[in-house]
């Protein structure tokens, strides 16, 4: 690993995909230009605090980048309702993450997203956003290869859900109200048709120990792509890449793939 800089994390705020106003950080090294630009995008129901994203963020603003990450609608400091968002959404608030630092900074060269924030970051990567257009690589971390994924989350409620009712859901240990729509939207989305023109490299990474996503999700994924691609597993890691040597491998392989 490179030495490691002094870094600023600036707070930030932008519009989501509804007007409401979503709450960021931009991390970035304090001495040098940033070597790229990268937004990272948290997993479902997360914030941009969760482990996963915070680490790897401020490491790899240590490491020369600028990393733009925030909270998605409805989630953490973000305003907006939760049970109004979906998957293209969540698409929406990438891509107004985007129009943001390429406004006001330089457009993102790498999207990063774990979990759900990596199967949004790989399809809002071939939505055509002029502000997404310089991308040069996708990286995954522990992401289901389809949106629809996410259901099963969702346990009982959905016996409400498909009768019409809105339902609450509940992961780790906290409650989320959603809305039927919700299950239309993520059912309905085809992720091999919108990743058919891709042509930008991935790499996927899957955690060891994974509980909630299956092992063959990183595969699926890889073959989205007609350009490099790159498989990493990293043993032992649970879905959070909690453990601390597990966060710091995780942040030497997406150092060493970027370049």
């Amino acid at each position: 690993m490179k030495e490691k800089l002094k870094i600023q994390s600036r707070k930030v705020q932008f519009k989501g995909f509804d007007g409401s106003l979503l709450q960021g950080n931009l991390d970035f090294p304090l001495e040098i230009k940033p070597e790229q630009y990268i937004i990272v995008s948290h997993c479902f129901t997360c914030t941009r605090q969760i482990l996963t994203t915070a680490r790897l963020s401020r490491g790899l603003a240590h490491a020369g980048m600028a990393v733009l990450s925030f909270d998605f609608t409805g989630l953490g400091n973000s305003e907006g309702d939760f049970a109004d968002t979906h998957f293209r959404s969540m698409l929406k608030d990438i891509e107004c993450a985007a129009d943001w630092l390429a406004t006001f900074y330089e457009p993102a060269s790498i999207l990063i997203g774990h979990s759900m924030g990596g199967t949004a970051s790989l399809a809002a990567a071939q939505n055509a956003n002029a502000s997404l257009s310089h991308l040069q690589k996708i990286i995954t971390l522990a992401s289901p290869a389809y949106p629809s994924h996410i259901l099963h989350h969702f346990g009982s409620a959905m016996m409400k859900l498909r009768n019409g009712e809105a339902a609450q859901i509940m992961v780790a240990g906290r409650f989320y109200e959603v809305k039927p729509d919700f299950i239309e939207d993520v059912e309905s989305y085809d992720m091999d048709k919108q990743m058919q023109a891709c042509n930008l490299p991935i790499m996927a990474v899957r955690a060891g120990d994974d509980e909630l996503v299956k092992p063959e999700a990183a595969e699926q994924i890889l073959r989205y792509t007609v350009a490099e691609h790159h498989l990493v597993q990293i043993e032992g890691a649970d879905h959070l890449f909690s453990d601390r040597a597990h966060a710091a491998q995780l942040l030497d392989t997406v150092l060493n793939w970027i370049g």
